[in-house]
């Protein structure tokens, strides 16, 4: 059993439990979100023909979005950095602090932070 603390930053993140680090708990976890919820979890990285990743690529794509290089990555946001959120606009960080991150559409200059967008990183 794993003793490590926490990383969640407040009062009750000393209750939560450690996140599963192994592959193979990450695995157990894919195969009980699939047993009990028919949720399909599979990294992309996985799948070794290109039909079925470019398919299953094509559907994550519709839900949820294009992944760009900066979504990929867990590092926080840097100013001037743009992101294409596949929808078909474009929004270019403008201001970034600890807790927030602004932004700017390309199209009329409108302003919103990555929260408002639902685009947060933890």
């Amino acid at each position: 059993m794993r003793t490590s603390t926490a990383s969640i930053p407040c009062a009750l993140g000393r209750l939560a439990p450690a996140s599963p680090a192994s592959s193979d708990e990450l695995r157990a976890m894919r195969a009980a979100a699939w047993h009990k919820q028919g949720i399909v979890v599979v990294p992309l990285e996985d799948i070794y023909d290109d039909w079925d990743r470019a398919f299953l690529s094509g559907i994550a794509t519709k839900l949820y979005g294009a992944r760009t290089a900066a979504s990929r990555k867990s590092t926080p946001w840097s100013e001037g950095e743009v992101i294409d959120r596949g929808d078909g606009e474009t929004w270019t960080v403008v201001a970034t602090t600890g807790k927030s991150v602004t932004v700017q559409r390309s199209r009329d200059g409108a302003l919103a932070t990555l929260g408002q967008l639902g685009e947060a990183r933890p």
